[in-house]
């Protein structure tokens, strides 16, 4: 007969593990295997471990279809290979499930930008300086849309915020330069019109 090392009771024949010391397991949260999947994909990712990364990402959605960071992951994924449309795609059904994704709007708003989309553009970095005001690379993208579009005040506030954040910022200074140029070019079309 064999005896629990923990309790010291009999154990049922032929069993080897005490029913009261070690209960069967419940069942487990969905989403609790989901998030540890995502750790393992975040691991595997800064490993450069992409393809098994993109597995354990696959597994957290398929666990929990509602995980936001498991599609912006993927997005960022697609991205890094160079399949733009997968990515684009990723990140909207990331920001489906968690529209307060800051990163995901900054990275649409971005490729809107760079796409000359400037009304998509527009719209999702403002939600980014309303999610997270402080980014400043939203801020800087932002101020460029706003420069593209001709909101000169716009576009240099923008600026001016991130230099008072970071004095040095080469984008903002470059931001504010070419705000200047093109109020200045406006200013001499205005007076030739006049003439």
């Amino acid at each position: 007969m064999l005896f629990c090392s923990r309790c010291g009771q009999a154990l049922p024949p032929g069993q080897r593990i005490c029913p009261a010391c070690y209960p069967e397991p419940g069942p487990s949260d969905p989403r609790q295997e989901a998030h540890l999947c995502l750790l393992l994909g975040n691991f595997s990712w800064t490993r450069h471990r992409s393809a098994l990364a993109g597995l354990f990402y696959r597994a957290a959605l398929d666990l929990d279809p509602d995980n936001w960071e498991a599609c912006f992951n993927l997005g960022c994924q697609a991205w890094q290979q160079g399949d733009i449309h997968q990515a684009l795609g990723w990140w909207e059904a990331s920001l489906k499930v968690n529209p307060d994704n800051y990163l995901a709007h900054f990275n649409l708003g971005t490729y809107f930008l760079y796409s000359r989309n400037l009304s998509a553009a527009r719209y999702h970095l403002t939600r980014v300086r309303r999610l997270k005001p402080d980014y400043l690379a939203g801020r800087i993208n932002l101020g460029t849309v706003y420069l593209l579009l001709g909101l000169l005040e716009a576009a240099r506030r923008e600026y001016t915020f991130v230099l008072g954040q970071s004095p040095g910022h080469t984008g903002a200074r470059r931001g504010l330069a070419l705000v200047q140029r093109v109020a200045m070019a406006r200013q001499d079309h205005r007076g030739s019109a006049r003439n």
